[in-house]
């Protein structure tokens, strides 16, 4: 029999409690961090083997292990610092064969591309004889796959995200969103397990709702819930009177097992008393959990789609469905009032979506009717890293090939339970991507958020007729034949990287000085800018009431995830667009200004300027090894600088030192502290 695993680790992203241990040795709380690794609870992990490094900090050996339970735990900043302190002593291939391959993991994660393709070759390089042959023939397609993905982001179109704000979200993770008329469903790991004398609380997860927007609350009285499992993912049928969600018990630390129970409500939109699914549905052993109903064309009638590690599939986590008994799922056959349900429906054998499969975990099913595509998050399919967000169009019982969601629904991180609305543009998703709120402030890691997203809007080929029959193309939809569609997005041009904004952090890079240059790239300053998102929604929010903290909070999310690290990741595409066009042997000049808030004097803002366009001709020089290089010394790329400091900031953006909020953490003062790219020629 089989458990799961890590299948729902970005489910709950889990933080589990630990004994505190008073003194005692060091070893003791080394032994106590190995215990945890053992258990899979690397968040407890983390913490014992921090407290031996914190007295011992050149004991590699542990840092090794502190940044291997980082790693496991999503602190991927931490890992790779962790990381690149073992790669500059003086052991770090003999000991740790795998280091190299670890550096490429983590850069990826954090969606720097380059710096992983980099790592990986390194390790394919030096081959550390202790290392397995699995491990080369995974760095090897995770070269590919880095490829893909910086081709994938070259190719991204605008999505707009939004964190749900502190109304919804929690310290903790919040996922699996459904909406229902106008109440929104979703799942919370928030909530302190009765009885439990741990410190901290182990936690349990329940359902929440937000109805017209309003902050999250529990159902009420009648709806699922116990003191001893968790109750999560709801699914409704389309008539929205029968639901069905998961109860999962814990194993370990780490490894929870779930089944799918069904409610009803009964005409007077009372809760029944719920009742688990018989086998095939539940099996004794495994795990059978977020479920999803959708209307399917070719069975005529709502079916049941959800994620098992049961026998039959792939491995791990597997998409499974099966279509519902429509005497049962019937209106008309909703209990009478006051009554319980009497009957179990029936149900056939479940049918393995195998075309969707892989051998790693593929789960979060949702069904949309409208377009007939299933949308599933996968770790096995090649994304941007993490979960990936992926559609399939669904024909009678074949699906088409997986196509990836692309940027902005997805990201390095983990992308999951996507929800799309019936308009077919707007919906939600669970992320623990940068922007959510972090239940270990330290590290930087867990949990999800959820999130709601706006997708551009679908594409319509000009030259058929008004009349003619055409399907709906969203950001999402597989590929479509040339014969249909006949214009294929184009591939991003030099002008379309005019008035490209990179933003930087408050008097960055290089604090208080009046040089004019810096050593720092726009890579290093932006990073570390970006890591500072939660304490700009602190700060940007503090003291103000709770609606309007939550639209505090929101602007700054949105600034921070629609403008800098979409400025970020554009950078990054004009750089690949323009090596192509220099190594075809064009030459090409970039013009640059920099700007500021004009909370220093202007000499000083006009010296801050230039660092901020020194940050971004480094980033050029610096580049995928340096491969600009040879373009700019011969002169083929040229970067022309002008700065202007803050002489062309609105005049209603606060200089006053004493008001930080409005003059550093505003998103209106954070957009004039920029470099601009204004103009781009060929010469």
């Amino acid at each position: 029999m089989k458990s799961t695993s890590s299948l729902l680790l970005p489910i709950f992203c889990l933080f589990l409690s630990f004994p505190t241990i008073f003194g005692q040795s060091l070893r003791s709380y080394e032994r106590a961090g190995d215990d945890a690794v053992k258990k899979k609870d690397y968040g407890a992990a983390v913490q014992h083997y921090a407290t031996v490094l914190k007295r011992d900090q050149d004991n590699i050996s542990v840092l090794w292990k502190y940044a291997e339970s980082a790693r496991l735990y999503f602190a991927y900043a931490e890992a790779d610092k962790s990381y690149q302190k073992i790669a500059a002593s003086k052991r770090p291939n003999k000991d740790f064969p795998l280091l190299n391959f670890r550096l490429g993991e983590v850069k990826k994660s954090q969606g720097k591309y380059d710096a992983a393709i980099d790592y990986f070759e390194k390790f394919l390089k030096e081959r550390p004889i202790k290392a397995g042959p699995e491990f080369f023939e995974k760095a090897l397609d995770e070269i590919e796959v880095c490829r893909a993905a910086k081709v994938m982001m070259a190719e991204s179109q605008q999505v707009e995200v939004k964190n749900l704000g502190r109304g919804i979200n929690s310290p903790y993770s919040d996922f699996a969103p459904v909406v229902m008329g106008d109440t929104l469903f979703f799942s919370s790991y928030r909530f302190d397990k009765k009885g439990d004398r741990s410190q901290p609380k182990s936690k349990l997860t329940r359902v929440m709702i937000s109805s017209k927007g309003g902050r999250a609350r529990e159902p009420g009285r009648g709806f699922p819930t116990t003191d001893t499992a968790h109750i999560a993912h709801t699914a409704f049928s389309p008539d929205g009177h029968y639901m069905v969600f998961s109860a999962c018990k814990n194993l370990n630390a780490y490894d929870i097992r779930c089944e799918l129970w069904l409610t009803v409500v009964d005409r007077r939109n009372r809760w029944l008393p719920a009742i688990r699914l018989p086998e095939p549905i539940n099996l004794p052993g495994y795990t059978a959990t977020q479920p999803n109903i959708g209307y399917d064309e070719y069975y005529q009638g709502p079916v049941l789609w959800f994620a098992s590690d049961r026998p039959g599939g792939k491995g791990n986590l597997d998409l499974w469905y099966v279509p519902l008994d429509t005497v049962f799922f019937c209106p008309c056959a909703l209990p009478l009032p006051g009554k319980t349900i009497t009957r179990l429906p029936r149900f056939q054998e479940p049918l393995n979506a195998s075309a969707l499969n892989t051998p790693e975990n593929d789960g979060m099913p949702f069904f949309f009717a409208p377009t007939q595509q299933l949308y599933f998050s996968s770790e096995g399919w090649p994304g941007l890293g993490g979960w990936d967000v992926f559609s399939a169009q669904k024909e009678k019982t074949d699906f088409s090939k997986p196509t990836n969601a692309g940027p902005g629904v997805n990201t390095s991180y983990n992308d999951v339970y996507f929800f799309l609305k019936e308009d077919g543009q707007h919906g939600y998703l669970s992320s623990n991507r940068p922007g959510a709120l972090y239940l270990d402030e330290v590290n930087k890691a867990c949990c999800n958020d959820l999130w709601s997203f706006k997708l551009p809007k679908p594409v319509t080929p000009p030259n058929l007729a008004a009349t003619d029959s055409v399907p709906t193309i969203s950001a999402k939809s597989p590929p479509v034949e040339t014969e249909t569609l006949p214009q294929l997005p184009q591939a991003p041009q030099l002008q379309d990287f005019v008035g490209l904004p990179l933003y930087f952090d408050n008097d960055e890079p290089d604090k208080r000085t009046r040089r004019t240059t810096t050593q720092k790239t726009y890579e290093e300053t932006v990073q570390s800018y970006l890591e500072r998102q939660r304490e700009y929604r602190d700060r940007f929010s503090a003291g103000l009431p709770p609606l309007r903290a939550d639209e505090a909070e929101s602007m700054i999310d949105a600034f921070f995830e629609n403008e800098v690290r979409r400025g970020h990741d554009r950078l990054g595409q004009l750089c690949d667009v323009l090596l192509a066009r220099l190594q075809k042997g064009e030459s090409i000049e970039v013009m640059i200004k920099g700007y500021t808030s004009p909370r220093a004097r202007t000499e000083y803002n006009l010296n801050l300027g230039k660092r901020r366009v020194s940050s971004v001709k480094n980033h050029f020089a610096a580049f995928s090894d340096g491969v600009f290089g040879p373009f700019l010394r011969s002169g083929q790329l040229k970067i022309t600088e002008v700065s202007f400091g803050e002489t062309t900031a609105r005049s209603d953006i606060s200089d006053d030192l004493a008001d930080e909020r409005n003059s550093i953490y505003h998103p209106d003062a954070s957009r004039e502290r920029r470099v601009e790219i204004v103009e781009i020629r060929e010469r």
